[in-house]
């Protein structure tokens, strides 16, 4: 009995493992190195590489707030760019920024924007990066608060 027990846990011990690594969350660590990476001071990699942002939606309106939705290819960050329609000029705080470490990024990504206006049209874009590739920035977006 004893030795099944240890095949089984040792089985899912490794079906884990091989589920972290193609994750991603390994590769830094067991150094087995990937495309697309490079390598800081310290020997830790970065993916140099953007994610791909797909999916962009607005689930929720409310007067002063819409709650914005994404996905990306790989873990990233989160955060919206927005303004009223015809300019930008407002960030969200970014939120899963793997370049702080201290989160690994997420790939299912929301963000509320916070402090609009009743019944006026804004306009904003996504935009997501992993631990050391530049800005993925969504194109322009449209979005109505209703009226009070």
């Amino acid at each position: 009995m004893l030795i099944l027990l240890l095949v089984v846990l040792i089985a899912g011990l490794a079906g884990f493992g091989y589920w972290a690594y193609s994750q991603g969350y390994l590769k830094g660590i067991l150094n087995f190195g990937s495309d697309n990476t490079t390598t800081t001071s310290t020997g830790t990699q970065k993916d140099t590489v953007p994610p791909t942002i797909s999916g962009i939606e607005v689930t929720s309106k409310a007067i002063k707030e819409v709650a914005v939705f994404w996905k990306t290819d790989k873990p990233s960050s989160s955060q919206v760019e927005w303004g009223p329609k015809g300019s930008f000029g407002n960030l969200t705080t970014i939120q899963d920024d793997p370049a702080s470490g201290t989160s690994i990024g997420v790939t299912d990504h929301g963000v509320i924007v916070k402090g609009l206006t009743a019944n006026t049209e804004y306009q904003y874009r996504v935009m997501s990066h992993t631990d050391g590739s530049a800005d993925a920035v969504s194109s322009t977006n449209y979005v109505t608060t209703p009226s009070e």
